[in-house]
Formats: structure tokens, C-alpha cells, sequence
């Protein structure tokens, strides 16, 4: 496995691995937001809204570990 390949694949790891441990409870959270302290009722709208807000989460988590390994790899051409 050549060294590109192991970078994309710790890269996919980080971010699949990152995504677990912060959506799941995101989700709950989000849950007990929308039905108990808003009130809502509606799947409709409460998967609607956690969608959002998990969609901005999962943005910049994604854009974060990016920028993390592009930097690393970047550091690494200098070298």
C-alpha cells in the first residue's frame, strides 16, 4: 500500500471515526431539544431540524480534519 493511500485511508478513518462519536450524541441532544424543551411534535419537523443542525456540525468537522491533514501533508513536501 503505497503511502498516499494509507494517508487517504487514515484521512476516511478520522473523519468516519469523528462522525460516530459526535452525531450520535449530537442526535440525542437534539431529540430531547426538539421534543421536550421546544415541544415539537412533528417527525417532519424535528428531522428536519436536527438534519440542519447536524448538517453545519458535520461541515466543519469535515473542513477541519481536511485542513489538519492537508497542512500535515503540506508540512511533510517541505521537508
Amino acid at each position: 500500500m503505497s503511502k498516499k493511500s494509507r494517508q487517504i485511508h487514515k484521512e476516511t478513518f478520522t473523519t468516519v471515526f469523528t462522525g460516530l462519536l459526535i452525531n450520535y450524541p449530537l442526535n440525542l441532544f437534539g431529540l430531547w431539544v426538539c421534543i421536550s424543551v421546544l415541544e415539537m411534535s412533528s417527525p417532519l419537523y424535528i428531522g428536519t431540524t436536527i438534519t440542519a443542525f447536524m448538517t453545519v456540525i458535520a461541515y466543519t468537522r469535515v473542513y477541519v480534519i481536511r485542513r489538519y491533514f492537508y497542512q500535515k501533508t503540506s508540512e511533510t513536501l517541505v521537508e
